[in-house]
């Protein structure tokens, strides 16, 4: 069989809303059924927990971000992060960020990076808690790298959590992308960043 040159590629696309997916608990076996999205946090990004989104723009919290922590990671684990990377971390939650919040599996937490509390003593994550979820319709096992990622905003209708990073650049990382990098990502979107 040919494909017409022009006719787009069949591809494995991330799963559309409405999907939902069954996982129990295994502390007590309670059966959960919702949609999931992923959730980043690019580290630091929490900086807005201490402003209003109409008293401080966009770009005024990027520049105060990226001095902070656009070479944060580098300078502490040099043979680890490059400069300008950011770590991501990553949540399974819903499309609202409402009910489930747990630790994304098949990541690297931060906390367990050398030198961290959580170290020695290695992460929990979603299937430390609950069981792989399946479709419930399909049966299918969930692939976590189909999940949407949550949009996140900056403006005057939405003063999301380190939502300022989406509004500026109009970038979201990848479902579970490890890292980011600032001065890439800034550049490409016009934006402040430091000198190397």
């Amino acid at each position: 069989m040919t494909t017409a040159p022009d006719a787009p590629p069949h591809t494995v696309l991330p799963y559309g809303p409405g999907n939902r997916w069954t996982f129990t608990y295994e502390g007590n076996g309670y059966v959960k059924t919702e949609e999931l999205a992923l959730y980043a946090e690019p580290n630091g990004s929490t900086l807005t927990d201490d402003y209003l989104a109409n008293k401080i723009s966009t770009e005024a919290l990027w520049q105060m971000w990226v001095d902070e922590w656009a070479d944060s990671y580098h300078k502490q684990w040099p043979n680890l992060y490059r400069p300008g990377e950011v770590h991501i971390s990553w949540y399974v939650t819903t499309p609202d960020i409402t009910g489930t919040f747990e630790g994304a599996s098949h990541i690297t937490d931060w906390r367990t990076l050398p030198g961290q509390l959580d170290a020695d003593r290695g992460q929990e994550d979603f299937l430390t808690h609950y069981t792989h979820p399946t479709h419930v319709v399909t049966g299918e096992r969930l692939n976590w790298l189909r999940l949407p990622v949550v949009d996140r905003g900056w403006n005057s209708g939405a003063s999301n959590k380190g939502g300022f990073i989406q509004q500026a650049t109009g970038w979201k990382p990848s479902p579970l992308q490890p890292t980011m990098d600032v001065r890439q990502i800034g550049a490409a979107a016009g934006l402040y960043v430091p000198p190397l």
